[in-house]
């Protein structure tokens, strides 16, 4: 596969020329890398598309969705060493106890602890940011996913996958500084087949709820809109390769495709 994290995606039959961008969903400028030429191609499309349009965004509905299970503490659920992983993460990379954290849910913690890692430079997301451009342009904005669809994909993972998550991590944090690096370098370099291997890594136990399904919604919605309406759509960069990504499901479904 090509190295390029922009793509080109037009009917064979012929019709409006759309773009396809894989992002990374974080505020480390190191991602920052493909933001100019994807603001020009976003330029060109009446249509911009984010996994779900962020407009759409309803916190206390997440809030309910990342809530523990009643009567249920993160000390009680993990083991008397992974608690004591979580507390010296806490302190060191996060400031605070972990008892303030013992009442949240261990994806709520995962990312928390994920973040620290990165470096928090931009005002925005890299996907925020190029959504943020669209609406001062006056783009019509859209989804490829729902919102409540989004919401779903979180109630269709177990419970004790978001707990065995939050072990790996803390058994393996610095490992995970070291892989966050090398995703970055792969970012920016634009190998898709390489972001494709460490998102299904770290969808491990998940992927067809985490990655499979939702590309197969995603195409097909990028489809619909494309067929008619130029489209530059920006979902993060793992769902773009593979056998079962998004651009070999548009080339089945008639588009042409093309590094930018």
């Amino acid at each position: 596969m090509k190295s390029s994290l922009l793509w080109r995606v037009q009917p064979k039959i012929g019709g409006p020329v759309s773009f396809l961008f894989g992002t990374m969903h974080v505020r480390d400028l190191r991602a920052f890398k493909w933001l100019e030429p994807a603001k020009i191609c976003l330029e060109r499309c009446e249509v911009f598309a984010t996994e779900f349009d962020f407009s759409d965004t309803d916190h206390a509905a997440v809030e309910a969705v990342l809530r523990l299970p009643t009567g249920t503490a993160l000390n009680e659920i993990l083991t008397p060493g992974a608690w004591k992983n979580l507390q010296f993460y806490c302190r060191k990379k996060l400031g605070a106890p972990a008892e303030a954290m013992q009442h949240q849910h261990p994806m709520t913690v995962s990312i928390a602890l994920t973040n620290a890692l990165l470096a928090d430079e931009a005002a925005r997301s890299l996907d925020e940011t190029l959504w943020e451009y669209a609406c001062s342009l006056g783009k019509t904005t859209t989804g490829v996913e729902t919102f409540e669809e989004q919401l779903q994909t979180l109630k269709n993972i177990p419970f004790e996958q978001h707990v065995k998550s939050l072990v790996w991590l803390l058994k393996n944090y610095n490992r995970q500084k070291r892989r966050l690096k090398k995703m970055l370098r792969w970012y920016q370099e634009g190998d898709l087949k390489q972001l494709y291997q460490a998102a299904k890594k770290d969808a491990r136990g998940m992927r067809r709820i985490m990655l499979y399904e939702r590309n197969q919604i995603m195409a097909r919605r990028f489809a619909e809109i494309a067929s008619d309406r130029s489209l530059f759509c920006a979902v993060g960069a793992g769902h773009l390769a593979g056998e079962k990504g998004m651009l070999r499901l548009l080339k089945r479904q008639g588009f042409k495709t093309s590094p930018v």
